[in-house]
């Protein structure tokens, strides 16, 4: 079937459920997991160190006259180097050099001093290739200019890793780093931005934080009922954790316990995964569609570019569907029992080539004549 085909399909699916493959719906119920598989500990974070600096050695392929900005850190190197110029013009036909951004990531469990982390490298100016360059000592700032302290300092030779992109680079290993970052993950109860009765002001707590995918009451009232179960008879106590939000759970650390060794049996606390929300998760630019939980849709009928999508119940307890001529319809008992999932129903026009456009108006014509049960996202 194409877009300009005049004939009109009639797709029947049967509220049974009975099709199945790779888009059904994915149903987390019963799965097994750990705590430590869909949480992380407050604190636990990536950070950016950026920077400016000045790549030699580029063959002709550098900033030159086309970018004079590129020769002030050039003059300045030449100055420091006891090779003063009197101003950067001087410099203009220096095609070998380029200005270029910086950007190394540091961990999320933090860096001591003297650790290397790899460094991105991105043409500022004019230049057209970095291939072949070498960075001058560099310092990494912190990426919030209001701390104003060199972590690390970049140098090094540039690996481009695409002939089709040559103002991007790497250095591996490039940055090393100048001052310890430490990360803090225990938080005594009056730091914490929660007021329940259970915390104690002057214990040490840690925080479960869930990201986006997995944040639920459902989750985090599993995660607080898994490590109280496992973890509250070791720590001579009723209760060790609370969830307090959707995205948090607050786990008192026993001062009787060694931190690493709780937060361990904190991570490995095994977690019955409760269903998870029904969502359909829609990516335009990539045209891909994903569904999770049980995405259930109730009676409707959807005309799209000459197809018209029935879901109905069953027909004399046999699954339908088929295609049929231009007058083609199905009508729909709307007191019929049983259900059908977004999967279903993907499922059931794949066969029939429809469009990934198409297929995205269906899903959205439906949600917004509230049958579709589920939440549907768009991303780009």
């Amino acid at each position: 079937m194409t877009r300009m085909n005049l004939i009109k399909f009639t797709l029947v699916v049967a509220l049974a459920g009975t099709l199945s493959g790779t888009t059904r719906s994915a149903r987390a119920a019963g799965v097994n997991a750990r705590v430590g598989d869909v949480t992380k500990l407050k604190g636990q974070r990536t950070n950016k160190l950026i920077g400016m600096g000045l790549v030699t050695g580029l063959s002709g392929t550098g900033d030159g006259d086309e970018y004079l900005p590129s020769m002030r850190p050039l003059a300045a190197a030449l100055k420091r180097f006891a090779n003063p110029v009197s101003s950067i013009e001087e410099l203009g036909g220096s095609n070998n050099c380029a200005i270029v951004m910086l950007e190394a990531v540091l961990p999320e469990f933090g860096v001591r001093e003297g650790d290397t982390v790899d460094v991105q490298v991105t043409a500022f100016g004019a230049a057209k290739s970095l291939k072949g360059g070498r960075l001058l000592i560099t310092p990494l700032l912190y990426h919030d200019f209001n701390v104003q302290k060199v972590f690390a300092r970049a140098s090094g030779a540039i690996k481009v890793l695409s002939e089709s992109d040559l103002v991007t680079g790497i250095i591996r290993n490039g940055a090393t780093v100048e001052e310890d970052v430490l990360v803090r993950f225990l938080a005594t109860g009056r730091e914490l931005p929660y007021g329940a009765d259970w915390i104690d002001p002057n214990e040490h707590y840690i925080t479960l934080v869930l990201d986006d995918a997995h944040a639920s009451w459902a989750m985090v009232h599993e995660i607080a009922t898994s490590i109280n179960t496992e973890l509250a008879l070791a720590a001579d106590v009723e209760q060790v954790a609370l969830a307090v939000d959707p995205k948090n759970v607050i786990v008192h650390v026993p001062k009787t316990q060694s931190v690493a060794s709780w937060i361990q049996e904190v991570e490995n606390a095994v977690l019955l995964v409760p269903d998870a929300e029904a969502r359909v998760i829609v990516d335009r630019l990539s045209g891909t569609i994903v569904v999770s939980g049980n995405a259930k849709m109730s009676p409707v009928i959807v005309s799209q570019r000459g197809l018209t999508v029935t879901i109905a119940p069953r027909q004399n307890g046999d699954a339908v569907a088929s295609t049929g001529g231009p007058n083609a319809f199905v009508a729909i008992d709307p007191n019929g029992a049983g259900d059908v999932n977004v999967g279903d129903l993907l499922e059931a026009l794949k066969p029939l080539n429809v469009p990934i456009e198409d297929r995205i108006e269906i899903l959205t014509k439906v949600h917004e004549l509230g049958k579709l049960h589920a939440k549907l996202i768009f991303e780009n």
